[in-house]
């Protein structure tokens, strides 16, 4: 059967190419130490993972759902049986979509983000699994909900993301379900689903990894059909031409002119030795909603309360769809040891 790794998810923002330097830096406090490390917006969960199959015992959150899944499957340790997964995952994907009928998922995105039997197809799963729930275990769950995520956005009539779909018309791409590529982990990771000022309050590490929001663009409405379709809700009122459910809730501070204060508030209570923060300085984008919302003054500020603070420059590409050309950009990585 074929497989999907981790990062096969079309996700902006992705860090996969920053784990070098990441790692450059917590290699010089915790040189051939264990430590516990923890990730508050664990987003694509790169960062997090990498160091779950280290086996680092990891703490890794998110606001949204449908990553909360996605953590169960590739860094929880709870048992699953394989051959269960598989011969479920084969079953999905044998049924033919033609002979479906309609139901919440093509009534609301097919002819938009997908073609209307494929559209018919994912909500028909969605509605198995969840009738199947209770003769599987929790991890069984969480891996077989993950590949119906990964598999809807891998097909989905769209430029990287859910805040719009493509004008042309959505074809036919089959959903075909593959199986997660686990690799097991020593450590009993924790892994929560809560607002990360919260969380902070509530855990200790040895290293937190801070990837906030930059700018006003709301993280929910980049994936909103795959939240939807997580939480299995069935909202019947959806926003716009995009299709958004309301979604106020999720929508995050770090957006906001607000943003400066929340992350002080944030940094003030995280209980560590080592803080890393990763911001980028499109400080100069052409659209006011991807300029930050915090300063590097401000963030240094808000650091430095807590001890020592340097910053590294990391030259990296700035993903927009629209293939804007952002001169100049850096990934910024501030560095706090905690006196």
């Amino acid at each position: 059967m074929q497989k999907i790794k981790i990062n096969n998810r079309r996700y902006i923002w992705s860090k996969t190419n920053l784990l070098e330097n990441i790692n450059a830096v917590i290699e010089k406090y915790f040189w051939n130490q264990n430590f516990v490390f923890a990730d508050p917006f664990s987003w694509t969960w790169v960062v997090a993972n990498y160091y779950s199959e280290r086996k680092y015992k990891v703490i890794a959150n998110d606001l949204l759902y449908s990553n909360y899944v996605a953590y169960q499957t590739w860094m929880w340790n709870d048992p699953y049986d394989l051959n269960k997964v598989i011969d479920i995952l084969e079953g999905f994907t044998s049924i033919d979509s033609h002979n479906l009928e309609e139901n919440y998922f093509s009534d609301k995105f097919a002819d938009k983000y997908f073609e209307r039997s494929d559209a018919k197809k994912i909500w028909y799963i969605r509605e198995e699994l969840e009738k199947m729930r209770k003769e599987l275990t929790p991890r069984e769950y969480f891996i077989l909900l993950t590949s119906l995520l990964y598999e809807t956005d891998k097909i989905a009539n769209t430029c990287w993301h859910f805040e719009s779909f493509l004008k042309k018309t959505p074809v036919e791409r089959w959903v075909n379900l593959r199986l997660p590529e686990i690799k097991e982990n020593c450590w009993k990771n924790e892994i929560y689903c809560k607002d990360a000022n919260q969380l902070v309050r509530e855990i200790k590490s040895d290293i937190t990894y801070i990837d906030p929001p930059y700018n006003a663009r709301q993280y929910v409405n980049f994936y909103h059909v795959l939240e939807n379709l997580a939480l299995w809700q069935k909202p019947e009122e959806l926003e716009w031409n995009s299709m958004k459910f309301k979604r106020n809730h999720l929508k995050s501070d770090y957006s906001k002119s607000k943003a400066p204060d929340v992350f002080n508030d944030l940094i003030q209570n995280i209980s560590s030795k080592l803080i890393i923060v990763s911001y980028n300085n499109t400080y100069d984008a052409r659209s006011w909603a991807s300029n930050n919302k915090i300063t590097e003054e401000q963030i240094i500020s808000s650091l430095a309360e807590k001890w020592k603070v340097s910053k590294q420059e990391i030259d990296y590409k700035f993903f927009n769809a629209w293939k804007t050309d952002l001169k100049n950009h850096k990934e910024l990585l501030f560095i706090c040891e905690v006196k």
